[in-house]
């Protein structure tokens, strides 16, 4: 019987990332930053709809977890508020935070098309709506950026054939 390889999410930490890929995950850092002040400013206007951006500023504090900026922001969603759901963070977190952020990129970007499809370019006087697409940027960026690490850290499928040994 011919097995398939699977490969499990990227471990390790951040430390041993090129620097590249190090420089990457720090703009992925900016994302989150916005992630977490926009989706605090959007909780002030409607509390249901922002939930789902700060769960994925958690998802990315908890990616970042080894950041010096983030450490500290870490430490307290971890001790107090979140436990033990997200496990210890780091790595571990890039491929929930890459889905998430692409879900989220493209539920928000389908809402914005709709409000803008409705009212047209009037709708950029109201603050929500200028709130919701801050959001949408982040999101966009923090997905095409996380899908860039993600590429360079997975280890690459084997040829098929290669290596197989019955």
């Amino acid at each position: 019987a011919m097995v398939i390889p699977m490969v499990g999410p990227p471990g390790g930490s951040i430390v041993s990332l090129p620097v590249e890929v190090r420089g990457t995950l720090n703009m992925v850092k900016y994302c989150v930053f916005g992630l977490w002040a926009f989706g605090l400013l959007f909780f002030l206007v409607q509390p249901l709809s922002a939930l789902s951006t700060i769960c994925l500023a958690v998802f990315g504090t908890f990616l970042l977890s080894e950041d010096p900026q983030v450490a500290p922001c870490y430490s307290i969603l971890r001790e107090r508020f979140v436990g033990q759901c997200c496990g210890s963070g780091g790595l571990s977190m890039l491929a929930p935070f890459l889905l998430f952020s692409g879900v989220n990129a493209v539920v928000d970007g389908l809402q914005l098309v709709q409000v803008f499809g409705i009212a047209g370019m009037a709708m950029f006087k109201y603050p929500p709506v200028d709130i919701l697409i801050c959001i949408w940027v982040c999101e966009v960026a923090a997905a095409v950026l996380s899908w860039r690490v993600l590429k360079a850290v997975m280890p690459t499928m084997p040829e098929p054939g290669g290596g197989y040994q019955p």
